[in-house]
């Protein structure tokens, strides 16, 4: 399949789940959720950016044993942003727990919820055992629906500082995502766009980017569940495309 049709395909999975319709994110834009229940689901939100270093260094690891080079200053690029600098990701995170007063220790003794659960296993375990490029794909389509002007993260981020009246600081895990997801995500498709190219590599980062939008989706059900209590899961927008085989039922008489 061509670059740009196959992009386009996968574009197509994203929709199915688009992060923005997610009952978490649209639960803080339209004012449903308490500030209370905002910071129990940024706990969770907690939990799993903590594992960033432990899938990102995977990833670099995967990259160079496969001495794919161009592929490995792409990860570094987003590693660095990500876990670099005077403060991590995680200590951004911290922020805005500590305004609802919860400290790193009470934190790190929460339970995950089981979307949480779930995602962290699912990418930790996608970027362990599959190529860097299918990690990379895992996240590609989240992060770019998350980052940029006018999406998910920068609608989110003026919500919690405007009408729920948190702290730019605390917020800032938000505008964050909103300021780097995109060019994240932006190096990872157009990596998948070069690299990419035969039936067998596609067929490898087409079940990536599916696994990586629902882990990303059992995360954000995490932090819904972790407020409300109740084992509920989002089931997205659209019905699956799914490739099916052709089942062949035996004849009359036959068994």
């Amino acid at each position: 399949m061509a670059s740009d049709a196959f992009i386009e395909e996968l574009w197509g999975y994203a929709r199915e789940v688009p992060m923005g319709e997610h009952p978490w994110f649209q639960g803080i834009l339209q004012h449903r959720w308490s500030r209370e229940q905002i910071i129990l689901g940024e706990v969770q939100h907690y939990l799993r950016i903590r594992t960033n270093p432990i899938f990102f260094g995977y990833m670099a690891v995967n990259a160079v044993s496969d001495k794919n080079y161009e592929l490995m200053q792409t990860i570094l690029e987003n590693f660095m942003e990500e876990l670099g600098g005077e403060r991590t990701h995680v200590d951004i995170m911290l922020q805005f727990l500590e305004e609802g007063g919860i400290s790193r220790e009470e934190a790190d003794r929460a339970e995950p919820a089981p979307g949480t659960l779930a995602a962290i296993e699912m990418i930790i375990g996608c970027c362990q055992r599959r190529s860097a490029l299918e990690g990379v794909a895992m996240l590609a389509f989240v992060e770019s629906q998350l980052g940029g002007a006018g999406k998910v993260s920068e609608k989110v981020y003026r919500e919690l500082t405007g009408h729920y009246g948190f702290s730019p600081r605390a917020a800032e895990t938000y505008s964050l995502h909103a300021e780097e997801d995109e060019g994240h995500g932006t190096r990872q498709i157009d990596a998948i766009r070069l690299l990419a190219n035969d039936a067998e590599t596609q067929d490898k980062v087409r079940a990536a980017v599916k696994l990586g939008l629902t882990a990303f989706t059992l995360e954000w059900d995490g932090h819904v569940q972790a407020m409300t209590g109740k084992r509920e899961f989002w089931s997205g927008v659209t019905g699956l495309q799914l490739r099916q085989p052709t089942v062949r039922l035996p004849e009359s008489g036959q068994r």
